[in-house]
């Protein structure tokens, strides 16, 4: 099925929302005129959607099966099963809903990247990914035994063939996920030593995110009364940074771009579109590996103004998750 004339022209490029009921299935949400257009999963019941790319979505069935699909021509393509993963650090059996993941598909659809992990309560130490021709996961280590702070997972950011990870200690590691195929598993690199992003507020939720030039950004947010965000970039001063307690410096401008703290990248900002300059769109406060018993809060901060734009009609609606979405169409 494919969308109207329409209702495609309207979603072009613009951010719109997409809502997880706990009753299941996920619906589109104009944020513009505060309304439904349509539910994303409805020739697929009983399934989660785990992340998105555009126009396609990771989803997950009753079953512990992963797959994309293309949520507006429903096209389809099936991955390897999770038991597939060779790994030497964790078993695998079917686990349910504790799996995440993210994605990133081209704007063809020819190629793809899926990275997924397992969400565990103390320890997070099953990361694997998969890419258009394999047939199998390939396993990314996270533990160092040589250097700690390199060790476990908070938090993750896939732009194309890049992933981004911040450790335990909040180290980000750069991986390229661009390798050859070997027997149906495909190779990865890291691409720069690993670097911390540390402020001087340890007691703040922080989330990382890219920008459309590569730069990592660490953002910051109230955990308390959730009235406020900090965004940061890395201080090019700092001469060891390994041994600095902080190593960042406060932005008051994204350039002009908008960040999509759900996907955890900047796009251009375009008032035709609705894209807001130096505007923070989220639905949590920060999305890490571990975000149970996070509170939606579903909104648009403006880092010139400080000021918040809640959608407030949601808030009677009985939401799992939600998500910011931006079609390629």
């Amino acid at each position: 099925m494919k969308l109207s004339s329409s209702l495609s022209s309207a979603l072009s490029g613009s951010p719109w929302l997409m809502l997880s009921p706990e009753e299941g299935g996920c619906m589109l949400y104009n944020p513009k005129e505060g309304n439904i257009e349509r539910d994303l999963l409805e020739d697929f019941p009983g399934c989660r959607v785990l992340a998105n790319s555009g126009n396609w979505c990771l989803v997950l069935d009753s079953g512990s099966n992963l797959f994309i699909v293309d949520v507006f021509s429903k096209e389809t393509i099936h991955l390897p099963s999770l038991e597939s993963i060779r790994s030497t650090t964790c078993p695998i059996k079917r686990v349910g809903d504790v799996v995440r993941g993210l994605l990133w598909v081209d704007k063809g659809g020819k190629d793809y990247v899926v990275v997924w992990f397992f969400d565990r309560e103390y320890n997070h130490d099953c990361l694997s990914f998969c890419k258009k021709g394999d047939t199998h996961y390939t396993d990314i280590p996270l533990f160092d035994r040589d250097a700690h702070w390199y060790r476990g997972l908070s938090e993750m950011v896939l732009r194309g063939y890049t992933l981004y990870i911040t450790t335990s200690r909040r180290f980000v590691r750069v991986l390229d996920l661009s390798g050859g195929h070997e027997q149906g598993y495909s190779s990865f690199k890291e691409t720069t030593r690993p670097f911390p992003m540390l402020s001087c507020y340890e007691s703040c939720d922080s989330s990382i995110a890219v920008t459309t030039s590569g730069e990592v950004l660490l953002v910051e947010s109230d955990p308390w009364n959730r009235t406020w965000f900090r965004v940061y970039k890395k201080d090019p001063d700092i001469e060891d940074p390994d041994s600095s307690c902080h190593t960042v410096l406060e932005v008051d401008s994204l350039g002009g771009e908008a960040l999509l703290l759900d996907l955890g990248f900047t796009v251009p900002a375009d008032d035709a579109l609705g894209i807001e300059p130096d505007s923070i769109y989220f639905t949590r406060h920060y999305r890490p590996s571990q975000w149970k018993g996070r509170d939606l809060d579903i909104c648009v901060y403006n880092l010139a103004t400080k000021s918040f734009k809640r959608f407030s009609d949601l808030d009677v609606m009985n939401l799992m998750d939600a998500r910011w979405f931006l079609s390629e169409d």
